[in-house]
């Protein structure tokens, strides 16, 4: 019971540091958008829209308790790493190392979705759990949403900022 405790501590303590590190890291300059608080809160609105497409795909399979923390979870791990990617292949072009790197953001997240369905224990056992297709499919959907979804916030960003 004491070891459960300390390991949520910690990661506690995990999230926070890696959502600061994170929102702080981000390689790709944007001649007019350094990351604010603003643009801070526009990436992590997209990365919900993501979560809650996950959930709207994964709707009628088993899946453990409070999935949207372990979904949210899977971020603050994927989204450093997709950073970290980014910065390694800097001297590559930007969109094709940005779809490089949501391509393996995908593969990651949706093994790791998969890997949650399957071995954490689920309120539900008597819904199917879900295929490695259809998490990996759930996480390309999502991801997608998110891609297309922060253009458009940070339109609405803009439109809202100017007036």
């Amino acid at each position: 019971m004491k070891t459960q405790y300390c390991i949520r501590h910690l990661g506690f303590l995990a999230a926070i540091f890696l959502s600061v590190v994170s929102a702080s890291a981000d390689p790709i300059e944007l001649p007019e958008k350094p990351i604010t608080p603003e643009i801070t809160v526009l990436i992590s609105l997209a990365i919900f829209l993501e979560v809650v497409c996950i959930l709207l795909v994964l709707r009628r399979s088993q899946k453990p308790r409070f999935f949207i923390l372990w979904l949210i979870g899977i971020h603050l791990f994927t989204y450093p790493a997709f950073l970290g990617f980014l910065w390694l292949e800097q001297n590559m072009r930007p969109a094709f190392a940005a779809g490089i790197g949501e391509g393996l953001v995908v593969l990651v997240e949706g093994t790791l979705i998969y890997l949650i369905c399957r071995f954490i224990p689920s309120a539900k056992s008597d819904l199917a759990i879900p295929s490695i297709f259809k998490c990996l499919l759930a996480s390309l959907i999502g991801n997608i949403l998110s891609a297309a979804a922060f253009p458009v916030l940070i339109a609405i960003h803009d439109h809202f900022a100017s007036t």
